[in-house]
């Protein structure tokens, strides 16, 4: 009995961060071929050349990998970028990752340098497609995708569709007020979502948590992944209590947030993403007896539990893969 002879390659996703690039070969079903990174060191690195010349390393990979598949090396491509993506002019207008990027066509550079038509999306964005077309939100129409990480990204799917706004900046879900005066925002506004739902807000929330039980000496979660291990290693005992108080704060917070989703959109889904997506057993189910107590049920509908984000680090790469056989368009 032989193996199976894998799927033939139909697109080719790259996925920009702020730290590294991501790229994946997926074949029409989804299925990753072949993936790979590169990352970025330093700040020189972000410049748009510096990126683009990374881009073009792994498109070059990943077709000497689809040739070797038997396929024709021309596929599609897609890319997402983080910031704000206009996408009726084609230009990345900013992104707080990458400072040298302002009104960048990253689509026209990048097909003239690849040499194909490449299309480009916000990355979080990338991510929610990537999750709708194979990951944990596949054959959904209806999604919204948060990802929790260093900050609060959002996608919206509706009837199979991205929501992207007049200017391309709608999903912006991780500056939804939440608290009036609260925390200051690194958009300048304050009490924005992203401010305690994000890993830095978790760590803010555990020290406010930790000086209202006057404890001596500074509070030790220095990351978010302290303060979860301090409630697991407490085993709930009241010696570590803040951390279970900062757990629960951050687990209705976010309920709080995602309300306006329910309401608004009434999806069949809400998937996390981001780092803190693995912790999901941990806050999940507080968040959605939350959202069971402030969401009109009709609206809330079969969007619980929770689902956590399927494709880890791939997803980007992967949906705008998808987009580049335009999925979501």
């Amino acid at each position: 009995m032989t193996d199976a002879a894998p799927p033939p390659p139909a697109s080719i996703g790259i996925d920009v961060g702020g730290h590294g690039v991501k790229a994946a070969l997926i074949a029409a079903d989804g299925a990753v071929l072949d993936f790979q990174r590169l990352d970025i060191d330093s700040l020189g690195e972000r410049a748009v050349e510096a990126v683009e010349e990374r881009i073009e390393r792994l498109v070059a990979d990943l077709r000497q990998a689809a040739a070797d598949l038997g396929c024709d090396d021309a596929l599609p491509i897609g890319v997402g970028v983080p910031g704000f993506f206009d996408r009726k002019q084609g230009l990345l207008r900013s992104s707080p990752n990458l400072p040298d990027w302002q009104d960048v066509p990253v689509a026209k550079r990048l097909s003239e340098r690849l040499g194909v038509a490449v299309v480009a999306e916000n990355d979080a964005n990338c991510a929610l497609l990537g999750e709708a077309f194979a990951g944990a939100a596949r054959g959904l129409s209806n999604v919204v995708l948060l990802t929790l990480g260093t900050g609060v990204g959002s996608g919206l799917l509706v009837e199979g569709r991205l929501v992207r706004g007049a200017n391309g900046a709608a999903g912006e879900g991780g500056h939804i007020p939440l608290y009036a005066g609260g925390r200051r925002c690194g958009d300048g506004l304050r009490g924005c979502l992203e401010t305690y739902v994000s890993g830095p807000g978790l760590v803010k929330t555990a020290k406010e948590a930790w000086d209202e039980e006057g404890r001596e000496g500074r509070c030790p979660a220095k990351t978010a992944r302290d303060v979860f291990a301090a409630e697991v290693d407490a085993g709930g005992a009241s010696a570590d209590l803040w951390a279970s108080r900062a757990i629960e704060r951050f687990s209705l917070d976010l309920a709080a947030g995602l309300v306006p989703f329910v309401h608004l959109l009434s999806p069949e889904a809400i998937v996390i993403g981001g780092g803190l997506s693995v912790a999901l057993p941990r806050f999940g189910p507080t968040c959605e007896e939350a959202l069971k107590k402030r969401c009109i049920p009709a609206c809330l509908g079969r969007a619980l539990p929770l689902r956590a984000a399927a494709l880890g680090e791939s997803a980007g790469a992967v949906g705008a893969a998808a987009l580049a056989l335009g999925f979501g368009v």
